[in-house]
């Protein structure tokens, strides 16, 4: 959840995590270019504070031409690697999540916003030439995306039903089970949320619970991430035996 920093200004740590992880994702199974892994992150340290000072514009669409501004430095970097169809995704995100908010539909503007922050690790792994990077980062959006909608589920003033993660996650195991043909393996790390999505419990009784939400969902957020990258990697190493 957002706190303040001893100068009174908020700050959008979940938004930062998310960042950091979707870095990591877009280097598995760590068949990289190093080198622009390592240009990168002060690229990523650049783009996620933007982020961080653009999302309350963003939700009521009053992004000023200075603010385009700051977001150009972020953009540049990305006109120097190859592109792929799969761009299309963080794109199409994006886009979605302005319409969205345009349309006053201001949680799902959100949970869509979260999903677009999760789907760079596709921008990020195309930056380091990472030719492996889908069904990790597929793994890792639909997981966030899901992931989101509990979250929001469980607070108590969002009229958002139960159905509404069980549903996405539904749907996105049958997805995941077709991609994951040749990485089997990689279908362990869908256990643990698949109990937590499929079973989300009541909803919180209170807001001071949603902080406690928020530090059980990172624990679990490094875990799942942790069980993709080891499975994926062992599998993508078989492969090559």
């Amino acid at each position: 959840m957002n706190k303040s920093d001893t100068k009174g200004k908020i700050r959008n740590h979940a938004l930062y995590f998310l960042g950091v992880l979707s870095y990591i994702v877009s280097l598995v199974p760590f068949e990289i270019n190093w080198l622009r892994a390592i240009i990168l992150i002060p690229i990523i340290a650049y783009t996620l504070p933007i982020m961080e000072y653009l999302q309350p514009r963003a939700m009521s669409l009053k992004i000023r031409d200075k603010d385009i501004l700051l977001i150009i430095p972020a953009v540049v970097p990305y006109l120097f690697m190859n592109l792929n169809i799969y761009l299309l995704i963080p794109i199409s995100l994006l886009i979605l999540t302005f319409l969205l908010y345009y349309l006053k539909a201001t949680m799902w503007g959100t949970v869509v916003g979260t999903a677009f922050e999760a789907s760079l690790s596709i921008v990020w792994a195309t930056f380091v030439n990472n030719l492996l990077f889908l069904l990790p980062s597929i793994y890792w959006l639909l997981y966030i995306f899901t992931g989101a909608l509990y979250v929001e589920y469980k607070i108590p003033f969002r009229k958002l039903s139960k159905k509404a993660p069980q549903i996405s996650w539904f749907i996105s195991l049958l997805l995941l089970f077709f991609l994951s043909i040749k990485f089997p393996l990689t279908l362990v790390s869908l256990i643990e949320p698949s109990f937590r999505f499929f079973n989300p419990g009541d909803k919180l009784k209170s807001v001071k619970e949603i902080k406690d939400l928020g530090k059980n969902g990172s624990k679990k957020d490094l875990i799942f991430l942790g069980v993709l990258t080891i499975t994926y990697t062992i599998s993508v190493m078989y492969l090559h035996i």
